[in-house]
């Protein structure tokens, strides 16, 4: 049994609810044990007739709004199309309020002070993700992970954090911030004062991971664009911020005497549009 597969099964939580992922679409809630909560989490679903327990999953990482419900929706047709197991955890203000705990994954707590790992946000995708791959009875060893906006602000710094041992391909689409590959940077704009570790992040140069951006998206008034002095001396823009992202992990991986494997892929005619960006996304999560 490889790495992944045992991480997965190390992460799912006992006494897990007896609902099962049945076919169509639907909404489960599963346990998730971090924080001061132990109330369930939503994760929100869509499971084609084609899929098979050995077929692919991927995992959609929603956005400011925390409306997993119209991201599954968004993702439907795809899934059911090529035939891929869909799930959509909700990250709710209630359980993960503000940017703190979900764009941010409570890296820092209020004090400016670095948190554990246990206390960071990621570990909670990690369970709920596993145990929905339960309930629906995959026996994949990994997901391909996809994150817009909020989403993807999640899903780059998890992937600096965690490495992202169990995502089989990533895509990152039309952040409005990043957090750069730097430690000479102070968190969020980049990672000193965090518990990240060089050595991690050095691996991650190697993933093939995707910053994909959408070609319109260069609205600087855009009504959810952060605007930190930070956010704006990386752009004017999400299209401007992604490729100077970019530009950063390829010179930090050069100076790190890093392989870097990763790679842009832009969508002409569309904006900060999630349902805009999914077909494409869907096509690269698979290598196509």
């Amino acid at each position: 049994m490889d790495r992944r597969r045992l991480l997965i099964l190390a992460l799912a939580l006992p006494g897990v609810a007896s609902a099962r992922v049945t076919g169509g679409s639907g909404r489960l809630e599963v346990p998730e044990a971090a924080g001061a909560t132990t109330e369930p989490m939503p994760v929100w679903y869509h499971r084609p007739a084609a899929w098979v327990p050995d077929g692919r999953v991927v995992v959609v990482m929603h956005g400011l709004r925390r409306d997993a419900d119209r991201y599954r929706d968004d993702w439907r047709d795809l899934a059911e199309q090529q035939g891929f197991l869909l799930l959509v955890p909700e990250f709710s203000q209630a359980k993960f309020p503000g940017v703190r705990f979900y764009n941010f994954g409570n890296l820092i707590d209020a004090e400016g002070r670095a948190t554990p790992p246990e206390a960071w946000t990621y570990p909670a995708l990690d369970r709920v993700v596993s145990a929905a791959m339960e309930q629906a009875g995959a026996r994949r060893a990994g997901f391909a992970l996809f994150g817009h906006s909020a989403g993807a602000q999640f899903v780059h710094r998890y992937m600096m954090l965690t490495g992202a041992p169990v995502a089989e391909a990533v895509v990152v689409a039309n952040s409005g911030s990043y957090t750069l590959p730097r430690f000479d940077r102070p968190f969020p704009e980049g990672l000193g004062g965090t518990l990240a570790r060089p050595e991690v992040l050095r691996a991650v140069f190697g993933r093939p991971v995707i910053l994909q951006l959408g070609e319109a998206d260069t609205d600087p008034n855009h009504s959810s664009l952060p605007r930190q002095p930070w956010a704006v001396a990386q752009g004017s823009h999400r299209f401007a911020r992604g490729w100077n992202f970019f530009d950063a992990a390829r010179r930090a991986a050069a100076d790190a005497g890093a392989p870097f494997a990763w790679r842009v892929a832009t969508v002409p005619g569309v904006g900060h549009s999630n349902a805009g960006m999914a077909e494409s996304a869907a096509a690269l999560l698979f290598g196509r």
